[in-house]
């Protein structure tokens, strides 16, 4: 694993001062009047325009096959222009973001406290494509979705700040720190994304979507000619058409396809606006605009797509990958092939088509060539540039191979026409929810994705060599990448810690990263280390109670989570506590914090058990606190519904007047706590009541 610098955290202005030592850019300052004259724009770099649309399918275009989706203005860029059939984003949105961000496969950025997580968290020490602009002399301004920021419930909207966009090479911003919600009604979930703009949360929750392309599209417009006379790179990232979706009044009803074809239809008009604007200042022909989507459409009409699972997502509120197979968090096609249109009049030839490989990861250094700024030597990036390809000089992409990597699981490799999976177990160890969405492979799988995109007809057993020579390509990735059991050697490192996945695998932590102070228990009795026990048992809270938040209906029965059926709480008995219960429902709250409290006992021997479950960052945990609360140690769950066995010497307190707390204060994924089957020796300082059970 490298370390960038010196492997410590530092604040964000000396990361930039460091990489600036390593970065040559070549502009000329320059003046200009409102329009600016056709001789001073021929002379800077181009603007460039990203806009990223979120979970929209391969084919939810009318230039891309559509027949219900109406995108005049899209299919118009397409002919302005360049249409590429086979660009690939990621499967899943903060992957994606970070691999458009970095020009890197996410598993190979490094993330703080060195956790590999579902959705990345960039460190900020990774330099990214807004900074690579900024250095080179360009406003930079990011609108929409950002999805790359680490929650520490402290900073804006309770996101850590030097994770932020304005931290992280942006001038302006103005959106959501993630995502807009899970469900396909907003009323469907307790969840409220904020509105923020820089480090001001300007709506605290957004209770409807109806309006957020429009606005967006009136700030690009507004900063797009606040800036009309110096370069820039505007990031617009559409939180449509992610669920909840929404569309305002014009174009709420009118599409065939329904709510979604409502929300893309409202994009391509969107798309219209901005291009209208770019000529109105003349500035069209110096404008490059790059349209994709993070990762493909959000199909799940049922849990995890199960043949009698539980309705989900209705078919008109997503989208369609076809004729590829998959979507949104699977490894084939349709997961992270999508749409993809470039438009540069002038520079790039109209009406072109493209079946090259290219990925969102090529266009940073692609932008960093147009833009005079050098990369900075000692930066491994994965993207190529592709300046040459974009402008017709060649027919031939850079780009020879795509990887595809669920998470840090590589599951296979693209080279040319080519495509071999790999076999893989079903919901594979360590890739948490996303894991539902990948069915099992059991052999060796190679498809000709020319004669076959939709991945139906293997052939590998035809073509021996063309697998064996993939196969190559898949060693060369595990020894430079990595892979869910293995580090590469090309895999960045900021953080003095052990690699681990945010996500466990089903024996409750990931198969790579070995954990000495945990041991996963079977759902059956631990040996107690002493008299004192706490198992709840019969509906009894012991004694122990809700001394902050909302935590009172915490004791529960339950045996899973719905999304975790096949992995079942390995609880002790029938009782335990989970901070994400909610009164009569099946379905879990991470929204719900707070803070349960044993009674206070006299510690009287040096050993301490129990089971801990639920999230493994610093916002969720259980603790032994002193007389006074202080935090004497802390232990963490697995980010899995496993419970794990923690064992603590606690000689040194013996004789003291202690507690046990469950501190929840995460609203995220595994935003919750699981605890059971607690022992040690001690006296219970004042018994609890003879009746503690619960009355609701």
């Amino acid at each position: 694993m490298l370390e960038l610098g010196d492997g410590k955290m530092h604040d964000k202005s000396r990361a930039r001062s460091g990489w600036q030592r390593h970065v040559a850019c070549f502009l000329i300052p320059f003046a200009a009047q409102f329009f600016v004259p056709t001789s001073a724009l021929a002379d800077r770099p181009p603007n460039v325009i990203v806009i990223f649309t979120d979970d929209q399918g391969y084919n939810d275009l009318g230039c891309y096959g559509s027949a219900h989706i109406r995108t005049p203005r899209l299919d118009q860029m397409a002919a302005e222009g360049l249409r590429l059939t086979s660009f690939y984003a990621q499967p899943v949105c903060g992957v994606s973001r970070a691999a458009l961000m970095t020009g890197c496969y996410p598993i190979r950025v490094a993330e703080p406290d060195n956790v590999k997580r579902l959705h990345t968290v960039l460190h900020p020490r990774e330099w990214t494509m807004a900074e690579m602009f900024q250095q080179a002399g360009y406003a930079t301004a990011m609108i929409g979705k950002w999805h790359l920021g680490l929650r520490d419930g402290q900073g804006v909207a309770g996101y850590r700040a030097d994770t932020m966009p304005n931290a992280q090479g942006f001038d302006e911003y103005f959106g959501t720190p993630a995502f807009n919600g899970a469900r396909v009604f907003v009323n469907d979930s307790p969840f409220r994304s904020p509105l923020v703009r820089n480090q001001e949360v300007v709506r605290a929750a957004v209770h409807s979507w109806d309006d957020i392309t429009a606005e967006y599209t009136a700030e690009a417009l507004r900063w797009i000619e606040a800036h009309r006379e110096e370069s820039f790179f505007l990031y617009l990232a559409h939180n449509m058409p992610h669920i909840p979706l929404g569309a305002s009044d014009q174009f709420r009803g009118k599409s065939e396809y329904g709510p979604y074809g409502d929300a893309i239809e409202e994009i391509d008009w969107s798309c219209g606006q901005i291009f209208q604007r770019l000529k109105e200042l003349q500035l069209d022909d110096q404008t490059l605009v790059i349209f994709t989507s993070d990762n493909g459409p959000w199909i799940e009409t049922t849990q995890a797509m199960k043949p009698n699972g539980r309705p989900f997502i209705p078919r008109d509120h997503s989208g369609t990958a076809d004729p590829l197979r998959g979507w949104k968090m699977s490894a084939w096609e349709g997961g992270s092939r999508v749409p993809c249109l470039i438009r540069w009049p002038g520079k790039i030839p109209a009406g072109s088509v493209s079946d090259e490989i290219l990925a969102t990861l090529d266009l940073l250094p692609t932008f960093a060539q147009l833009a005079g700024c050098e990369l900075p030597p000692d930066l491994q990036l994965d993207g190529s540039n592709a300046t040459d390809f974009l402008l017709g000089r060649t027919a031939t992409s850079p780009r020879e191979e795509y990887l595809y990597y669920a998470g840090c699981l590589l599951t296979g490799v693209r080279v040319g026409r080519w495509k071999l999976v790999l076999p893989r177990r079903a919901n594979p160890p360590g890739t948490g929810w996303w894991g539902r969405m990948l069915e099992a492979v059991p052999s060796m799988q190679l498809f000709d994705l020319d004669s076959d995109p939709g991945e139906r007809t293997n052939v590998a057993g035809q073509h021996p060599d063309v697998v064996e020579r993939l196969l190559q390509h898949i060693d060369s990735a595990r020894e430079e990448l990595g892979d869910i059991d293995r580090i590469g050697k090309g895999a960045r490192s900021v953080d003095d810690a052990e690699r681990r996945l945010e996500a466990s695998g089903s024996a409750g932590q990931s198969p790579n990263v070995p954990n000495a102070t945990a041991t996963t228990v079977p759902a059956a009795p631990l040996e107690p280390v002493g008299n004192l026990r706490f198992t709840f048992e019969d509906r009894d809270w012991q004694g122990w109670r809700t001394i902050e938040g909302d935590l009172q209906h915490a004791l529960t029965d339950r045996r899973n989570l719905p999304n975790h059926k096949s992995h079942p709480f390995n609880k002790q008995g029938d009782w335990f506590l989970f901070t994400g219960n909610q009164r009569d429902r099946d379905v879990g709250n991470d929204r719900l914090t707070g803070v349960l409290a044993s009674p206070t006992f006299i510690l009287r021997g040096g050993r301490m058990r129990f089971l801990v479950g639920g999230g493994q960052g610093k916002l969720t945990y259980v603790a032994l606190v002193d007389s006074e609360g202080r935090e004497l140690r802390t232990a963490s769950g697995t980010n899995g519904p496993q419970l794990k066995q923690v064992d603590w010497d606690v000689q040194e307190w013996i004789g003291k007047q202690v507690a046990m707390r469950i501190v929840d204060r995460s609203q995220g994924g595994w935003g919750h706590v699981t605890f059971d089957d607690f022992s040690c020796d001690g006296e219970l300082v004042e018994p609890p009541a003879a009746n503690s059970r619960t009355s609701d």
